[in-house]
């Protein structure tokens, strides 16, 4: 558990606040809506109202994912977003493909949404387009991806935040600057095993310490690609909801956890965690938990 020398920022995105120091605000939980094929919005729809609810009792602010793959399906998807994610809260989308990318950005203009858009994500290859349609149409936030395929430690997640590990013309740090988006999140890029994945893991407080920024990853994804589990598949959803307790446990302020369907497992798994870590703050830092903080919901 940590406390950190360097002054923490806390970010505010569409009324949810995260950063600063451990023990103070609970994690943030991201949950993906993979839409890959027609969608299913009766049963998105309450996949959000269930991490919603789950959200209200245990504490820790729930932010929808949207991960879109096909152009035909975005305008149904914003309509979805407009009724099933209520006005005050924001949503993050995922988009691979840079075209889409850009039509998204439109739209989501259009739409009036972009004040409550996380945008997922600026990395190393953002392409030119994509960064003159985010001048153009700019959202409240982004996740920058500290993706480093030179150097895959700690440091090198450091050196594409400061200098995109001389892969680009600037880091991306400077690159969201000058893109004037206001609001940044550290991901620090979780790998396939075997690939460094835990200095995913590692890098979360040197970042918090180097720059003060929210931090935090998809340490999900590791679990998703480790093949042995197979030989455990009746645990492995119980692997995958635990993984992510290594977040906060390393000073972390946000957990993109994968499919929204598992929220039951991994919501009281992380506000379990936030209690522990928020008692060592306060005893030994004394950091004070907020009054939505999961220990103060469950503890008087």
């Amino acid at each position: 558990m940590f406390s950190f020398t360097k002054e923490q920022q806390t970010q505010t995105i569409a009324g949810i606040t995260l950063g600063g120091q451990p023990g103070h605000h609970p994690t943030i939980l991201f949950g993906g809506l993979f839409f890959t094929g027609e969608p299913d919005f009766a049963l998105a729809r309450k996949h959000i109202q269930t991490m919603y609810m789950l959200s209200e009792k245990t504490g820790n602010p729930a932010i929808p994912d949207f991960f879109i793959q096909k152009e035909r399906y975005i305008d149904d998807i914003l309509s979805f977003i407009e009724h099933a994610v209520p006005n005050s809260l924001p949503f993050s989308v995922d988009i691979i493909e840079p075209s889409l990318k850009i039509t998204l950005l439109e739209q989501l203009h259009e739409r009036g949404l972009l004040p409550r858009t996380i945008y997922n994500s600026l990395h190393i290859g953002t392409t030119k387009k994509e960064q003159e349609a985010l001048q153009q149409y700019t959202p409240q936030a982004a996740i920058l991806v500290a993706f480093n395929p030179k150097d895959k430690s700690p440091d090198g997640k450091l050196e594409v935040l400061e200098n995109g590990a001389h892969l680009t013309s600037c880091g991306l740090l400077e690159l969201a600057k000058q893109l004037h988006i206001d609001t940044v999140l550290v991901d620090t890029a979780a790998l396939a095993p075997g690939d460094n994945s835990g200095a995913a893991i590692a890098a979360i407080p040197v970042v918090k310490e180097e720059y003060g920024l929210p931090t935090g990853c998809a340490i999900h994804n590791v679990v998703e690609k480790s093949a042995w589990l197979k030989d455990f598949a009746s645990q492995k959803s119980v692997v995958d909801a635990a993984s992510n307790v290594s977040i906060p446990l390393f000073g972390g302020d946000f957990a993109i956890f994968g499919p929204i369907k598992h929220a039951h497992e991994v919501f009281p798994v992380i506000a379990w965690y936030d209690i522990l870590v928020s008692e060592y703050a306060e005893k030994y830092f004394g950091v004070i938990p907020v009054d939505s903080h999961p220990r103060r919901k469950f503890f008087s």
